[in-house]
């Protein structure tokens, strides 16, 4: 760890009073010294994501998460080498394979790789008290047709349809992209909903529970 420019001095050495983990630049710094370090062994940044780096020859994949990291290939000699090429800068400990990343269940068969957030699927659905509710088979009715709050309608609990709609947010984004439509639509009443549309948030916990 170097001292900022500008506060070194001659015969002397500076205390760390706060442990890295800590300072909130620390994921940037972390990010850029691994990034730079990489970069020599020929990896480089994707275009598509800065948190993926690709090697040269398209063949491995490296994803790192504040200090894990995922490598996608098939396992072989580049994969060990670069294994080994982490071991020289950082303390390191293979886990094998992947099964579990960031609450996503992966598992690979004859058939692809599967991936699934039923852990989490489950904890949504004992926070609001409906593990034991009856499944439905669609995730918004469309029967009802939603419509902005007015004068007459009926209001709600408006933080308490915010945590409904928010618990979904990791699934879509995750793994339940048949998720998408509904909590969207969902969402545009989410600063000031009626008797209504957290009627229809509460029925996507029962389809969750279906799927």
């Amino acid at each position: 760890m170097d001292l900022p420019e500008g506060s070194h001095l001659d015969g002397l050495v500076a205390k760390l009073k706060r442990c890295i983990y800590g300072l909130k630049q620390s994921p940037r710094e972390w990010y850029y010294w691994l990034v730079e370090y990489l970069e020599a062994f020929r990896f480089a940044i994707t275009a598509w994501d800065l948190c993926v780096l690709v090697h040269e020859s398209g063949d491995l994949f490296l994803a790192p998460y504040v200090d894990n990291i995922t490598l996608f290939r098939a396992t072989g000699e580049l994969n060990e080498q670069n294994i080994n090429v982490l071991k020289i800068e950082f303390k390191v400990y293979n886990l094998g394979e992947l099964n579990w990343l960031l609450g996503i269940q992966i598992m690979f068969t004859n058939d692809g790789i599967t991936l699934s957030l039923t852990t989490f699927s489950d904890k949504i659905l004992n926070r609001f008290s409906m593990q034991h509710c009856k499944p439905v088979s669609t995730p918004i009715d469309s029967n009802h047709q939603l419509k902005a709050i007015n004068h007459k309608d009926e209001r709600t609990d408006a933080m308490a349809y915010q945590q409904i709609i928010r618990s979904f947010l990791y699934l879509v984004t995750g793994t339940r992209c048949d998720l998408l439509y509904a909590i969207t639509h969902l969402s545009r009443f989410n600063s000031s909903p009626s008797t209504k549309p957290f009627t229809a948030a509460k029925r996507v916990l029962p389809y969750l529970q279906e799927t």
